[in-house]
């Protein structure tokens, strides 16, 4: 499978100079990830102390994650001397429509398995954490909050989806492109010790990685990220990645007393349970067809234009 003649990743060739793989992964993981997203996170942690997991600490967050997504787009228009449309961004009317879009599609599935353990007795309503705002008081602030998941999702979108997956396109067979960006990503989010945790943040970025290239855009997966992370931790108050519990939530909900946690996730939230592993290993080859069948269209248009008599 070859990903190069995608117009997704075509559009990293269309400045002056592609960095190299091996530049360009240390700049992700190393630089913009670890030092700069890493370190201005634990230099807020000491300037702005605020109770983890509070809307306060969300917004800080938010802005943490702006800067490496800034300097990224910033490394791609100055060195590689290429359009911001080009990292996945054209089409802007369009593209935040389908931004809008992708966050009740992101929260609708990931309230799959967590309504699906709620309806079986393995996740319970429980109490709000201390200085929590919650139930119909809470909506406006949650409603606020989309906001600062969709920039934490676009960051990592933007870094991985955007840059690394169209660097790797160009530059590796087609699997490994998408297979590499997948695999760092996934051991991003500290799930080396959770096979089953492990499984569904891999299968999601497998996900995103083939909605992007069907898309040829990164619009509907910021969206679908966002929406994701936000109905995880604001809606319905569940761990989401081993974080702390928000203290801005609609309801609350917990793994009951007894539940095995290779159903529900335990302490890590839903994407460690097996229900959140299988509905995202689905919805992977369900990306992949969507691409599949994109690509097998454009080939037969392509194929009828050069047929077509002339006249």
């Amino acid at each position: 499978m070859s990903i190069r003649d995608t117009p997704f990743v075509q559009d990293a060739a269309t400045g002056k100079r592609v960095t190299r793989w091996w530049i360009a992964y240390p700049l992700v993981f190393v630089v913009l990830v670890f030092i700069v997203q890493f370190g201005t996170m634990g230099v807020f942690a000491l300037i702005f102390p605020t109770q983890e997991g509070s809307p306060e600490a969300q917004w800080l967050e938010m802005v943490a994650n702006l800067i490496p997504a800034a300097l990224m787009i910033l490394w791609v228009v100055l060195y590689e001397r290429r359009h911001i449309k080009t990292m996945g961004f054209r089409r802007p009317g369009r593209g935040l429509l389908l931004l809008l879009l992708g966050l009740p599609i992101g929260a609708a599935i990931i309230s799959i398995p967590i309504l699906f353990l709620w309806a079986t007795g393995s996740y319970q309503l429980t109490a709000a954490p201390a200085n929590a705002t919650t139930g119909w008081v809470a909506v406006g602030l949650v409603l606020a909050l989309a906001l600062t998941h969709v920039v934490q999702g676009g960051n990592e979108e933007i870094l991985i989806r955007s840059f690394l997956l169209q660097n790797s396109g160009l530059q590796m067979p087609g699997w490994l492109a998408i297979l590499l960006p997948a695999l760092l990503f996934t051991l991003m989010h500290g799930v080396l010790s959770r096979p089953i945790g492990f499984t569904t943040i891999m299968m999601y970025a497998i996900f995103a990685a083939f909605i992007v290239l069907w898309q040829n855009s990164l619009w509907l997966i910021i969206g679908i990220h966002g929406g994701w992370n936000w109905a995880e931790g604001n809606i319905w108050g569940v761990q989401v990645d081993g974080i702390n519990v928000r203290t801005a939530g609609l309801i609350y909900l917990e793994p009951t007393p007894g539940a095995a946690d290779w159903l529900t996730g335990g302490s890590f939230g839903p994407e460690g349970g097996v229900p959140g592993a299988i509905l995202l290993t689905i919805l992977a080859g369900l990306a992949f067809l969507l691409y599949r069948r994109s690509q097998a269209r454009t080939q037969a248009t392509a194929a009828a234009a050069v047929t077509a008599p002339q006249i």
